[in-house]
């Protein structure tokens, strides 16, 4: 698709889908450094296994609270200025996830990345618009395996990273990495003018609820997701971690963040699944 930016022409490349994808997963990747640390984190503070679990949970209401409050911003704003903006403050939480004293304030870190880390959620829609319709499902489908593959390999990176230099360092380098796609996403991205005009965000809020009388598709779409995703996924992955850590297993974080590898099968299909979209066949693709 072309589409106009300030009389320049801008085309959905297949390097701008690969950027995209890259930056999505790693936008994603950053609420799952933890999982493969929990048991290593609750240790570190001389906490109960059990309280790691807390860490999950604050970074996911943060992220459903930055989808429901940020994400809607990208239809009436500039999508390359508000991307910079959330990809900024999420290297400053994650800083402040490294440096954290105590337990709690890892916590509120988490909850603060979480609600700032959804620049993929942004990049994901803003794929489909550069793309032209016939190719729209494989560009998405670019961009969302690039997605689930960032949840994959931040868990198998942040076992590395933790078994060498302690989960600190996760952050860290994740905060330089950030930084680093970052500064290619403003130096790479167009800037694209925004879609709508905010007449009130209170009003942009709202319209947010209104769009499931538009659409009764969308109920059934949430709830698929939400069990699938937001419930089975993340309470799987949660406590597989303190299954593997102990006994008969002993797994130190290196070995837990292998098993995440598995799922790169999904990762694959993703791109599979795309064109099946393009081809018509998205109802059968689910």
């Amino acid at each position: 698709m072309k589409m106009n930016v300030n009389n320049e022409t801008v085309r959905m490349t297949t390097f701008l889908a690969a950027l995209f994808a890259v930056c999505s997963g790693l936008a994603i990747g950053n609420l799952y450094w933890a999982q493969p640390l929990l048991v290593e984190i609750t240790n570190a503070f001389g906490l109960s296994p059990a309280s790691g679990g807390l860490l999950v949970t604050a970074t996911q209401i943060g992220y459903a609270l930055g989808i429901l409050f940020i994400v809607p911003l990208g239809d009436f704003v500039r999508r390359k200025r508000l991307i910079a903006i959330v990809m900024v403050l999420s290297i400053v939480t994650l800083v402040a996830c490294a440096l954290s004293p105590s337990f709690v304030i890892l916590a509120l870190s988490l909850f603060s990345m979480g609600i700032v880390t959804i620049s993929g959620q942004v990049i994901l829609p803003l794929a489909g618009d550069l793309s032209s319709p016939e190719e729209r499902g494989h560009i998405v489908g670019i961009v969302a395996s690039g997605i689930t593959t960032g949840i994959l390999f931040s868990r198998f990176v942040s076992g590395i990273l933790a078994g060498m230099w302690g989960w600190r360092s996760v952050y860290l380098i994740a905060a330089i990495l950030n930084l680093i796609m970052a500064l290619v996403m403003i130096y790479v991205l167009p800037d694209i003018p925004r879609k709508n005009k905010l007449e009130s965000y209170s009003g942009l809020i709202v319209s947010v609820f209104t769009t499931f009388k538009r659409h009764g598709t969308l109920y059934r779409i949430l709830l698929h997701s939400g069990l699938l995703f937001g419930l089975v996924f993340n309470i799987f992955w949660t406590s597989l971690t303190f299954l593997l850590s102990g006994e008969p297993f002993n797994y130190n974080t290196f070995q837990i963040g292998l098993v995440s590898l598995a799922g790169l099968v999904a990762a694959v299909c993703g791109l599979y699944f795309g064109k099946l979209q393009d081809n018509g066949l998205g109802v059968p693709a689910l």
